[in-house]
């Protein structure tokens, strides 16, 4: 019976599926109104206000990146000795009534690791322990953030201007642009065009290997070879390094908007486990609730479960 339902909804056009993939284009070209520009040959510059705050993750340095994310702008009001209220509310409130949607739906660097995943062919998924330990780098990695931006908070505030002088001078470039380390965005965006506009320049690789550039090179290869880890194993940077991911993932578990699994249609796992199968961010949704699962905030709507399930077993649901 499973085979059967199965094969009745491979048959289906994949709406969902087609209507995420529309909207992320629309909202890459959108957020990044340059290449509208460079298609088009007109002015698009109007679209640099409506977007210049982000919700996720975003580099403000690139000419295709001209907003920056609530993230960018948390770390810098921290850094001007001030508590970043507005901004982490705001990233508390998109959790709560929207879950990770922007993730799945909205982010160009999600959009763009979603087009890289099977490329290769064969997919994998790491084991369960291996998933539920790689996911807790990332909230470490942002702990790290906040202990290493705060004492320039701290300085700023207490006016002592030698101290704060000093430990921005520490910091270096991290001072105006923290997450651009560990910044897929930055990395996208900004860092690879950079590099390949002065290969093409200069006719060499030399740029990549300059004197005194030895960690951009490795963050460069760092980043290389995250985006070849991401065309076999789905979203690989959104599970296990980006630190939005993180910093919505506490509110997001509580989502108002969330799926939730039917009792009466469902197997479970031993008859079907299509649902698991397919969830790109790897959520037990077997393990969760029936009325309800958010993955402890990971689940970033993508509706594959949805879809794929041959059961329709699994549906939308708002509220607690």
């Amino acid at each position: 019976m499973v085979d059967q339902n199965l094969e009745s909804k491979s048959k289906r056009i994949p709406v969902l599926a087609i209507s995420r993939k529309v909207i992320q284009v629309i909202s890459f070209f959108l957020i990044n109104y340059t290449a509208l520009e460079l298609i088009f040959n007109t002015d698009f510059s109007l679209l640099q206000d409506i977007f210049k705050v982000l919700p996720f993750l975003h580099s403000a340095k690139g000419s295709w990146t001209v907003g920056a994310g609530l993230l960018e702008y948390s770390f810098y009001t921290i850094a001007q000795g001030e508590i970043p209220f507005f901004f982490v509310g705001v990233i508390a409130l998109l959790g709560l009534f929207g879950g990770r949607i922007f993730c799945g739906w909205v982010c160009p660097t999600g959009f763009i690791q979603d087009l890289l995943y099977g490329l290769g062919g064969d997919t994998k998924r790491f084991s369960l322990e291996v998933d539920r330990s790689l996911k807790k780098v990332k909230n470490f990695g942002l702990i790290v953030l906040i202990v290493l931006i705060l004492p320039l908070g701290i300085y700023r505030s207490i006016s002592d201007i030698v101290k704060y002088d000093d430990y921005s001078d520490f910091l270096g470039n991290l001072t105006d642009n923290i997450l651009a380390p560990i910044s897929l965005s930055e990395f996208l965006f900004v860092t690879f065009p950079g590099v390949v506009q002065s290969i093409i320049d200069d006719v060499n690789v030399q740029v990549l290997f300059s004197e005194g550039k030895a960690w951009s090179t490795v963050l460069f290869f760092t980043y290389i070879i995250i985006l070849v880890i991401t065309v076999f194993w789905p979203r690989a940077y959104c599970k296990y390094l980006c630190p939005y991911g993180a910093a919505i993932s506490f509110s997001a578990r509580y989502s108002l908007i969330k799926l939730q699994r039917m009792p009466t249609r469902c197997p479970g796992r031993k008859e079907c486990g299509i649902c698991e199968r397919v969830c790109p961010v790897q959520v037990r949704i077997l393990d969760e609730d029936f009325s309800g699962f958010t993955g402890h905030g990971e689940c970033n709507l993508c509706l594959e479960c949805m879809e794929k399930c041959p059961h329709d077993a699994i549906k939308f649901k708002f509220g607690v």
